[in-house]
């Protein structure tokens, strides 16, 4: 069951990494509330484990976590892109072995 409470966003903790099971996977849900032009009322969730915290945040903590969440889309983008190349070379590579090994033939085709 996931935790759900309110909290002031300390200076100290990376709004990414979840308080409950400490993995980087939070995500911001929504903004509650604008309070002034520096500070919001957002709630956060972690895709992980359920978490979820409704809390008074800065604007230079929310672009931080923006730019993290921005770092972590690049990190699964690239390993999506090195996954499709393992798989397209394995797929050439049996590809090759059936050449070799006579089981493809002309009419094949």
């Amino acid at each position: 069951m996931a935790d759900r409470r309110s909290s002031t966003h300390s200076p100290f903790r990376d709004l990414h990494v979840c308080d409950a099971c400490g993995r980087p996977f939070v995500a911001p849900v929504s903004v509650v509330e604008t309070l002034d032009g520096e500070h919001h009322v957002v709630e956060l969730s972690c895709t992980n484990c359920g978490w979820s915290d409704i809390g008074v945040h800065r604007d230079a903590d929310l672009i931080a976590l923006d730019r993290q969440l921005d770092r972590a889309t690049s990190q699964i983008a690239a390993t999506a892109d090195g996954l499709a190349l393992a798989f397209e070379l394995e797929r050439i590579e049996c590809f090759a072995r059936a050449l070799d090994d006579g089981l493809i033939l002309p009419e094949d085709f």
